[in-house]
């Protein structure tokens, strides 16, 4: 599925690095650098519950989690905020084409509702929101 492709659409849009501040299926214990994950980063999930309305045939749909996390209770909400106004009610975008031959359209970008607080904070002092958005994908690319 195309947890990469939108990772790196969001990547390509936003100052977030793949890797640095941004992770993509789960927040790692350390970084690629083994480094400790930043107090202020992003992480890509694919644990957000399924879309099961019959109107969404194209199995490339997908439904992803962001979760935005810092120390501080207003960076979190911006970022999550930030993200939200990236993604939710856009549409048309070529994702990155990362196998070759393999060309996909995001018809569609909608949030499932605003960003929320889900860890205010947690018992390491991180505040964390989180958003769910729906990605209508097909094969093929704009135009």
């Amino acid at each position: 599925m195309p947890i990469r492709e939108i990772a790196t659409w969001i990547e390509n849009n936003s100052a977030w690095v793949i890797g640095t501040d941004f992770f993509v299926g789960h927040l790692p214990l350390k970084t690629p650098a083994k480094t400790d994950p930043p107090d202020r980063c992003q992480t890509i999930l694919e644990n957000t519950p399924g879309a099961v309305e019959g109107q969404l045939p194209d199995r490339k749909d997908k439904m992803i989690q962001i979760r935005s996390r810092s120390k501080n209770y207003t960076e979190a909400k911006t970022d999550a905020d930030a993200l939200f106004d990236l993604m939710h009610g856009t549409h048309g975008w070529d994702l990155p084409e990362l196998t070759p031959g393999v060309k996909l359209l995001a018809m569609t970008v909608d949030a499932m509702g605003t960003p929320a607080p889900v860890e205010n904070p947690n018992e390491e002092g991180f505040f964390v929101f989180s958003a769910n958005y729906l990605w209508r994908i097909e094969d093929g690319e704009c135009g």
